[in-house]
């Protein structure tokens, strides 16, 4: 045989070799991962979209048309007030300024100054929108008829409707706060009690955007929660509706909700994304839900800052093609996509697919885990140490990682975590004014208060343990999580060593403890105000 023709059978052994390698591995990892979905099933999960959607609300008890008009109308707080709503700030650590008792609403961020003359009047001025809203009180269930088989009809009526919910509980917020400066206080409870009610009227959503959109309305509740404690008259009846409010709520069961929807939902989308490259470029940067710049969606290019005011909410199955042909050009402007455009459907899809359905696996398990009151750390070391061990890292970019994006969602569960300890906060102070109504002192422990006031001592998630309690000695009370580092402190809400800044808020990532806010003295107060002063 020639050294010719020995050359030419060698180099077609070696094509046919880079032909059918990768040939069999595809299909090797198209069976195993379809073997692993099989296996789900087999165990119970729900895989398909019948079983991770909320069932329908009888028309009879949905409030949802109830308040659709307002939502509809209300207008945004920032674009009529141009300030943040009042709210508390904690001035010092550990310490926050009433807010209803101050002389006027001044916003040193945007340097703005209003009147509570001002505020009232625009308050009238949303009185039949917030009216609305104060029905869900009576009835809080909310079904909007979202077609969950189909986001791209879904997506445009609920990024409005989101909006319009926060703006709604921004104006409630700011309604609290002139209604304790008037000397109201039941009204500035039914101001809450309006806000959580869409909290619980929310619970069933799937749309994890949906959760987060609770937990950090949450958190603006609480913050006027607390200013409603500070009050003398408020009546021991209207901090018990409160209580029960609070009471009613949860955040991690409806997120893991969200969270089997999510995958159903990936896993359509999945197969969408192998078999079209435009959707793939898209995905690659943009999740199959997500905020994009508004000049995609307008059609243009121009006009775009990167400004956080400049995104809005869209489905990324739902743009024109135009619009998606701006945003590759986007994308392809910003990111390394390019060879996953290529590889990806080809090389990569079922492995990630597999990767990510494990991911999600894992996820399940931790949110479970929140459920059941482990701590926050061992929900993180859990998390790292089970990702580990399939190959994905948190921390270092994966490029061939579409569908296995999950840090996404450990970030979530995080903030619904967050939102669990809120809330047990929440109550507990409201139980701890009840009792001092009641007996005129404060119990010397927590257990006091059960189970007349509460039926039980609530759990501080970041360990697993109650949450932590002191009375002083001057008739103050010490409460508080250990916060983020998972470990007590001794109720100190302080920065960590070598961490400095100058604005502050209970639940900072990098303070020692959480502490529930006591009110700041009036020297504290002049104090803040001349630092502000002076820094603008």
């Amino acid at each position: 045989m020639s050294r010719r023709r020995k050359i030419l059978i060698f180099a077609v052994a070696v094509l046919v070799a880079a032909i059918l390698i990768p040939v069999v591995r595809h299909y090797q990892l198209r069976a195993a991962t379809d073997a692993y979905i099989a296996q789900l099933k087999a165990q119970g999960e729900p895989m398909e979209l019948a079983q991770v959607i909320p069932p329908p609300v009888p028309p009879e008890k949905n409030a949802a048309p109830l308040i659709t008009n307002a939502l509809n109308q209300i207008k945004g707080y920032f674009t009529t007030m141009k300030s943040d709503p009042p709210g508390s700030h904690m001035i010092i650590p550990g310490k926050e300024m009433i807010g209803w008792r101050q002389p006027t609403i001044h916003d040193f961020e945007f340097n703005v100054t209003i009147s509570w003359e001002q505020l009232g009047t625009e308050l009238d001025n949303e009185q039949n929108n917030l009216n609305d809203f104060r029905n869900l009180i009576k009835n809080p269930v909310l079904d909007f008829g979202y077609d969950y088989s189909n986001s791209k009809t879904s997506i445009p009526t609920l990024a409005p409707r989101l909006s319009g919910f926060k703006a709604a509980a921004q104006w409630f917020i700011a309604s609290s706060f002139y209604n304790l400066h008037q000397g109201k206080s039941a009204d500035a409870c039914t101001d809450v009690r309006a806000i959580l009610a869409f909290l619980k009227g929310e619970t069933n959503e799937r749309f994890e955007i949906s959760q987060l959109v609770r937990f950090a309305i949450a958190q603006m509740s609480a913050s006027a929660t607390w200013e409603i404690l500070q009050a003398t008259n408020v009546s021991y009846e209207d901090l018990a509706q409160l209580q029960q409010d609070w009471e009613s709520l949860e955040f991690a069961h409806p997120l893991e909700n969200a969270f089997l929807f999510e995958r159903v939902n990936s896993l359509e989308f999945q197969n969408v994304r192998r078999h079209s490259p435009a959707q793939l470029l898209l995905s690659a940067n943009l999740p199959s839900t997500s905020f994009v710049p508004k000049s995609v969606v307008n059609g243009k290019l121009t006009d775009w800052n990167g400004s956080s005011t400049n995104f809005v909410l869209v489905d990324a199955r739902s743009i024109s093609n135009s619009q998606r042909r701006i945003f590759i050009k986007i994308a392809a402007s910003v990111s390394k996509t390019w060879h996953c455009f290529f590889l990806w459907p080809q090389f990569e899809s079922y492995s990630d697919e597999l990767r990510g359905l494990q991911e999600w696996q894992i996820m399940f398990a931790a949110t479970h885990m929140a459920e059941t009151n482990a701590s926050f750390q061992n929900i993180q070391s859990f998390v790292n140490t089970n990702f580990s061990q399939i190959g994905f890292n948190l921390i270092e970019e994966n490029p061939y990682a579409i569908f296995s994006r999950n840090a996404n969602q450990l970030t979530a569960l995080r903030k619904a975590v967050l939102a669990e300890v809120t809330r047990n906060a929440a109550i507990t102070a409201i139980a701890l004014k009840r009792y001092e109504l009641r007996h005129h002192q404060l119990p010397a422990t927590l257990a006091e208060l059960t189970p007349d006031l509460l039926k039980a001592v609530p759990i501080d998630c970041m360990d697993g343990q109650p949450l932590r309690y002191r009375r002083n000695a001057d008739g103050t009370f010490l409460l508080y999580s250990v916060g983020e580092n998972g470990k007590d402190d001794g109720g100190d809400p302080s920065l960590e060593q070598g961490v400095t800044g100058s604005s502050f808020n209970w639940q900072n990532a990098r303070a020692l403890d959480w502490v529930w806010p006591q009110p700041a003295t009036a020297e504290e107060i002049q104090k803040y105000y001349a630092q502000q002063n002076n820094s603008h």
